[in-house]
């Protein structure tokens, strides 16, 4: 059988063949392989030169003020605690403020036992939930510090993520600093073991390459750093869900730039079953819709007084590879099916062995800045499963687009409370 595919293979002419790897285009692994590799390219050559290698900072870090950390939780009694400690013990110069949206499992007493005798350690209770983005601006009218520091109540934080998170704030023009989020339960499930290793090349690798070329449209609402000023001039968080996304197309509206930090760790629990992975990304996926090519569409027009190249090319992506490609991505697929019936398991291996070649690529950058290099070779163990769950992400990509596209259905996010969103202005 294997002899037979290789002689299908070569009975190919180069434009066949080129055609119908084409469709590999279509999905994120070269959308992120290429930048990847140029950037380690480069990296390699100035460590042979200079000797300076990537990873976590060695020398003291220079650039060390006092922040204001804002944990917005909701039902978080079980986890608040830990996360509150992960902070206060991993950085000297502390306000902390902790807000309970209207919790009913005791969320603020856990919180209240932590803060005992501990004046830089602020508890709020709401007695009404009102949402993420409200309960993040509550938090934010009580910051006394010129840097805001966001953490989900659920995330645990590496020794040195908020002082790594801090450096590229030293930068006066930047506003906002995206951090790595890692998933703390990689090995629960197999959803969760190919999540844990999707988030360090779509988040730890491509933000670090996004970030360096000045398009980065993204701060993990898990863990991020803002100046409070900025925050207090656009007037906070807008309605979510997506409200992490959102602020950061807002910042570069106002003309600030948008650092990286991907050294800073964050970690956080995953979906471990498929059907709440499922939804999670159907959240994600339709904020493309939402926001880029409906609220911040500005950002791409050189007639509108919010344009910068930079921009241009973020929004230019995002309408090409999380728009465009997934639609052309499942019409390339069927045709490809149509226009070789007899051929179909063949078309499919030769397809699934070029996506794991790109795969293995990207591997091999991971591997190059690695901060965690055992863990990252025991995530890489999924990598033969690793096309077929993007082509999973992918269906997903359609069922979220197309719904919002047509019912506009993130208005009805159960993310953000009913009496808040019906009152909200649909995008």
């Amino acid at each position: 059988m294997f002899t037979e595919w290789i002689y299908w293979i070569r009975s190919m002419r180069i434009d066949e063949l080129v055609m119908i790897l084409g469709i590999l285009l279509l999905v994120d692994a070269p959308r992120y392989a290429y930048s990847a590799v140029l950037f380690a390219c480069y990296d390699g050559m100035r460590w042979l030169t200079t000797g300076r290698t990537p990873g976590i900072q060695t020398t003291p870090y220079e650039y060390c003020p006092p922040v204001s950390v804002i944990i917005a939780g909701y039902n978080e009694a079980d986890t608040i605690a830990r996360t509150m400690e992960s902070v206060c013990q991993r950085y000297p110069q502390v306000q902390l403020i902790v807000v309970d949206d209207g919790s009913t499992d005791g969320m603020t007493e856990a919180a209240m036992t932590v803060a005992a005798s501990r004046p830089e350690i602020l508890v709020i209770r709401r007695d009404r939930r009102g949402g993420k983005s409200s309960a993040l601006n509550l938090g934010l009218h009580y910051a006394i510090h010129d840097i805001t520091v966001t953490v989900d109540a659920d995330s645990r934080l590496d020794d040195t993520a908020i002082f790594e998170l801090l450096q590229p704030m030293s930068n006066p023009r930047v506003a906002a600093v995206s951090a790595t989020v890692l998933a703390w339960n990689p090995f629960a499930s197999l959803a969760a073991w190919l999540q844990a290793y999707e988030y360090r090349q779509t988040i730890f690798i491509s933000r670090m390459t996004r970030g360096r070329t000045g398009m980065l449209g993204i701060v993990s609402g898990a863990f991020g750093a803002f100046r409070t000023s900025v925050l207090r001039q656009l007037g906070g968080w807008d309605v979510g869900p997506g409200e992490d996304g959102d602020l950061v197309l807002r910042i570069r509206k106002a003309g600030y730039d948008i650092g990286v930090a991907p050294y800073a760790n964050c970690f956080t629990n995953v979906p471990t079953s498929w059907v709440r992975l499922f939804w999670q990304r159907c959240r994600w996926d339709r904020t493309v819709i939402t926001f880029e090519c409906r609220k911040h569409e500005d950002l791409g027009f050189p007639w509108r007084k919010h344009f910068r190249w930079s921009n241009f090319f973020l929004l230019l992506e995002r309408w090409v590879f999380n728009v465009v490609c997934v639609y052309t991505f499942w019409l390339y697929g069927f045709w490809l099916l149509l226009e070789y019936p007899e051929s179909s398991l063949r078309l499919l291996g030769l397809l699934y062995l070029c996506g794991l070649s790109i795969e293995i690529l990207q591997l091999l950058v991971l591997f190059f800045y690695s901060d965690r290099p055992k863990h990252d070779l025991l995530l890489s163990l999924v990598l033969p499963l690793y096309p077929i769950y993007q082509v999973y992400m992918k269906a997903i990509d359609l069922f979220a687009l197309t719904r919002e596209i047509v019912i506009r259905d993130s208005g009805d996010d159960n993310f953000v409370p009913i009496h808040v969103r019906t009152n909200t202005w649909r995008w």
